[in-house]
Formats: C-alpha cells, structure tokens, sequence
C-alpha cells in the first residue's frame, strides 16, 4: 500500500472532520466526490486498485458520527423499515454477502469478463472462466461505504441540515463547472500536467480526446461519460431547486453554468440521459400548470424547451459549417456508437453478463465477479434477481415517498424531490455505460438527502449520555433544538 499526496491531504481533512463536526465533513464530503480521476492510496496486492479520497473520507465521518451519539442514533433510524434507508441496506448486505459466496458456488459455471484489475491497473479484455477474484472484496468495501454515507447524510437531513447539505451540492455543481473550464483551458494551452495531481488513480485516462474539433470534456474524472453523468445529477438537482425557488439564484447560476458543460462533453451517456431527463421535468411542469401551485420558473422552463431550444436548432442549420460539425458529433456519439469499436466492446459485455445471469440459474454470480456495461445488466449478473428486486424495491420507496407531503416545510419538501432527480439521473446514466452495481458516494449523498428530507424530523426518544467528544454544544442539539418536538410514527 503506498500513500500518495493527495491523500495525505484527505487524512488531514479527516482529522479536522472529526474535530469540526458534520458541517465540515460535509463539505469536504461534497467536494471530494468530484475527484473521480484521483488515488489516496494505491493497493498493488488487490489488483492495483486505487483508493478514491472521497472513499478514504468516509471511514473519518463514521468515526466523527460515532463520537456523536444523537447523530448515531439519526444515522440507524434512517436504515429502519418500511423507509427507504432499509431496502438500500438490504440490497448492499446482500450483494455483500453474495460476493463471498456466489463466485465460489459457480465457479467454472460460465465465460465472464472480470472486475478485477492487474497490477498494471488494466482490466481483462479476454472472456475468462467465472472465478473469485480481488474486485468481490473491493467492491463490498465500496458497496459499505456507500451505505454509511447513505445513513450518515439521511440522519443529518432529519437533524436538521437539510438547507446545509443542499447548498454544499450547489457549490460542488459550480466546482465542478470550475474543473471543466480548467480541463479544456489546460488542453488548448497544451499544459494537461498540471491536472496530474488530481489524476494519478490507476484507471485508463481519456483526458486529451477530441470529437469533430470538440474537446471531450473530462474535468476531474478520467473520461468524458463520468464527468457527463456527474454534471447531469448536479444539473437536476439545481435546475429542480431553481424550479421550486430554492437557493433560487445560487441554484440558477448553478444550472447556468453546468448546463452547457453537459452539451460540450460529447458524451453519449450524457445525451441520452440528459433528454431522459429533460423530459421528466418538462411532465413535472406541465403538472404543475396543470394542478398547481404554478411559479414562473415553470413556465419559463417550458418555453426555453419548448419554443427557445427548437429556434436555435432551426438557426443552427441556416449555418452550414456549424451545422456539419454539430451533426458529425451527433452522428459518431448516438447515431454510430453500436457500430464503433466501443460499442461493440460494450455490447459484448452486456452479452455475456446477461448469459450470465442466465448459467447461474438467476441467482447471479456475486458483487464484483461480472463486468457489465449497463447497470442494468450488471445488477442482473453480479447479484441476481433478488439483489435486483431489492434495489426495485428502494427505488419505488425513494419515488414513492417524493410523491406524498410528510412535514410541512416547502423548501424541506423540494429539496428532497431535487435530491430524488438528481439520484434518478445517476441511475439512467449508469443504466447506459455504468460498469459495475456501485453507484457512488455522490449517489448515496443525493439519495440520502432525500430518504431525510421525506421522512421528517429526527425526534431523540432516549436520553444520550454526554461524551467528551460533545462537550462543545454539538450541531445535533442546535438542530433539535429547532425542531418541533410532536410524536412521529
């Protein structure tokens, strides 16, 4: 194991974490999970995996919600039936369990294209026989970590950080802004290696890629479709609160600033998620004008989509250069994907990821064996019908619990459903490209959000016995403190 700089930062950070509270753990959480492309540590006995800084936080934000016991408690309630929290849990200690014995059961059982890396960092681009490999510990190790984060986040919305989490995911949605401008300024300059501090994970780096004279666009990830799907959970998360006037003009500027990004990416996993997704909201505002109560920013969205966005298409073709370049990059990234190398390469995997399924009679081939190029197929080939069934079933409990009004709070309302978008987005991006069942910390921080703004407020039942480490007023007991004391079910 080896420590590289930027992750002697991160232990930095953690330790002020646990010494600063949630507040600071969280924005430091936020911004973290923007550094995709970078490794605090390098672990050559598993494979050459790397370890993420936003992982490697996680381990000081249980520990500084541990020294807190009315956080704690926030943190397990969150996990318990019929709430979302439960099924999410369900889903990852299944797939935890199912990477310790499913391989082993059917080893030998099927041809599978590996998760697992080699020391170089590379994946296997050979089918091999389905076998136990590093990628089924290091997945469950992630798989974890997104479930402590899920938990910690969804106890802290309940305390009372609703507001704060929310205007830390915009600020992160402008860093990430700030780290494309950064990437294409250093590509046309031709000065990419001042980006290599925040890009020596061990991973393929696509960072110098250009389509039709368009620059792929990667900012702090190491290629262009998880900077698109990164920047179109934050899009629909500030476009949502911007809609429902919330941080109204943090979170326009925001959606102004990370949108275009989103188009200049040239990411196929983008596009299609991104209309995916642009037609959720154009139904949620027709709602709206349909049912009430309608705000301006509604039918602002509906003319911009409607008439503004179809004018400069129309305009765009009176150009014939522009035209021809824009349409070539349409063409190579969504019309002749299937038919270029990669998509071959993808469609093969997806192949035999669903034949897996098939030859492991549906019980799957456990978390980390099979690698897919679908979330979708992934979820059906690593941990079977029943690891697919209970992610269904907190994804149904996440969108069901949107639909209904549990507190009074408007803002504590739309902030949720922003948070539910925003989560949705990430599994239609990983649903297109997505390679493996993990879908993040960023996903388990938007998702989290929402399991704690649409359950209502955390009410202490028992008393907590005072620890040294909350001897300072804690944040919680502010937090309390401002909530309304009513009994809840």
């Amino acid at each position: 194991m080896s420590l590289e700089p930027i992750g002697f930062i991160t232990l930095l950070l953690g330790v002020l974490c646990m010494v600063n509270g949630a507040r600071f753990a969280i924005v430091v959480l936020c911004l973290l999970t923007l550094l995709g492309a970078a490794a605090a540590l390098q672990l050559p006995a598993l494979g050459g995996s790397s370890i993420q800084p936003s992982h490697l936080l996680v381990l000081f934000l249980v520990a500084a919600v541990l020294l807190r016991p009315v956080q704690t408690q926030a943190a397990l309630a969150s996990l318990a039936y019929p709430g979302p929290g439960f099924w999410f849990a369900a889903y990852i200690l299944f797939s935890v369990v199912s990477s310790f014995f499913l391989p082993r059961i059917f080893a030998g059982a099927t041809l599978v294209y590996s998760s697992a890396r080699d020391p170089s960092g590379m994946m296997s681009t050979v089918a091999a026989p389905l076998a136990p490999g590093s990628s089924n510990l290091s997945q469950s190790v992630y798989l974890l970590g997104d479930l402590a984060c899920f938990a910690i986040v969804a106890g802290l919305a309940r305390l009372g950080y609703t507001r704060f989490i929310a205007q830390q995911l915009i600020i992160a949605s402008i860093v990430c802004f700030a780290f494309a401008l950064a990437d294409w300024g250093t590509f046309l300059t031709g000065q990419s290696q001042l980006l290599d501090i925040i890009r020596n994970a061990n991973y393929t780096m696509h960072t110098a890629e250009a389509i039709h004279g368009f620059k792929r666009i990667v900012g702090p990830f190491p290629e262009a479709s998880m900077y698109g799907a990164v920047a179109l959970a934050y899009f629909c998360f500030t476009l949502m609160l911007w809609l429902e006037r919330v941080h109204s003009r943090m979170a326009g500027l925001a959606t102004l600033f990370i949108g275009p990004t989103i188009v200049l990416c040239t990411s196929t996993t983008a596009y299609v998620a991104g209309v995916f997704a642009v037609c959720m909201f154009m139904l949620f505002c027709l709602k709206r004008l349909i049912r009430g109560p309608t705000a301006a920013s509604h039918v602002t969205f509906l003319v911009i989509t409607l008439f503004l966005i179809p004018c400069a298409i129309v305009a765009l073709s009176l150009v014939p250069d522009a035209w021809d370049s824009v349409a070539g990059l349409v063409n190579t990234t969504v019309s002749d994907k299937l038919q270029s190398q990669s998509g071959e390469e993808r469609t093969a995997w997806n192949t035999l990821a669903l034949i897996a399924f098939v030859d492991t009679a549906t019980f799957g081939a456990g978390l980390g064996t099979v690698r897919a190029s679908s979330f979708i197929a992934a979820l059906l080939s690593n941990v079977g019908l029943t690891g697919t069934l209970l992610f269904a079933a907190f994804l149904y409990s996440l969108v069901r619990a949107s639909g209904r009004r549990i507190t009074g709070d408007r803002q504590r309302h739309a902030i949720g459903n922003a948070a539910v978008m925003a989560s949705i987005a990430q599994i239609g991006s990983a649903a297109i490209s997505g390679s493996g069942t993990d879908l993040g910390l960023l996903f388990s921080t938007t998702a989290g959000l929402a399991a704690g703004c649409l359950a209502g407020p955390y009410i202490v039942r028992h008393p907590v016995t005072r620890t040294l480490a909350n001897r300072r007023p804690p944040e919680a007991s502010a937090s309390l403190a401002r909530t309304p004391m009513f009994a809840t079910r």
